[in-house]
């Protein structure tokens, strides 16, 4: 089953943010599309995504233009399967964006990192409103703390890569093609792909929203190192990508 696995984008919503909180302290003054998303991952006799995408309504209410693009039954019905039939739901983090809409799979097992978990019940006051609209939902699933790095399933695994958020991680899918790595932190590709000004400095750049800027700038370049094929999760070439690789 290891090399049948294949990731199918499915997305949730869209929203217009300064380039600068993807890429640290880069493209300042420049505005990008991003979106967020459902990840499901085709291959496993168990049924299993990555993040659950969030309402763009919580984010307008943070000053963040955004739009729904549809409700993650609406994104699942497109590979013929209902919230109610997912096995699995791997959180990157635990932020509006990745995690809203977990009590819509009331049978699926929540895996999340114990530090993402410990700091979305008591976050620090400059991630708090990340995590608001989720603290109510999390004595209503049913979740699996892990602490590190785990298997999941045949031929999926997750990484630990905190700076981001304390608890962030990313998830390791081996296809046909190689390890296919879904980022947990939030980026878009140019996180991968510095200005030739600075790449030879930094071959990496560190997501502008984090925790700690050095563990995260660290793990995005721990990603792009052990990674076949990079999938930036904020990245909006994936709306219309029929599957990964």
């Amino acid at each position: 089953m290891k090399g049948k696995n294949v990731i199918i984008p499915l997305p949730i919503l869209e929203y217009i943010i300064s380039a600068t909180t993807m890429t640290y302290l880069l493209y300042r003054y420049e505005f990008v599309i991003t979106a967020g998303y459902i990840w499901y991952i085709k291959g496993p006799e168990e049924k299993i995504i990555v993040d659950t995408g969030g309402k763009a309504e919580s984010l307008v209410r943070l000053g963040i233009f955004s739009r729904q693009l549809q409700t993650p039954r609406e994104a699942l019905s497109r590979v013929g399967i209902t919230p109610e039939e997912i096995d699995k739901v791997i959180i990157t983090h635990l932020h509006l964006d990745h995690a809203e809409y977990m009590n819509l799979f009331p049978n699926a097992e929540i895996i999340v990192q114990k530090d993402e978990l410990l700091f979305a019940k008591n976050p620090h006051p400059i991630q708090y409103f990340a995590y608001a609209p989720v603290q109510p939902l999390l004595g209503k699933v049913k979740l699996r703390v892990i602490d590190g790095d785990a298997e999941i399933a045949d031929g999926i695994s997750v990484m630990k890569t905190p700076g981001h958020t304390p608890g962030t991680q990313s998830v390791i899918v081996k296809t046909e093609k190689g390890d296919v790595i879904i980022t947990g932190f939030c980026c878009i590709k140019r996180n991968f792909e510095p200005p030739e000004a600075v790449k030879h400095i930094m071959p990496v750049i560190a997501p502008g929203y984090h925790i700690d800027l050095r563990e995260a700038y660290e793990n995005v370049l721990k990603v792009k190192r052990k990674a076949n094929i990079i999938v930036p999760n904020h990245d909006r070439e994936y709306i219309g990508v029929e599957k990964i690789p």
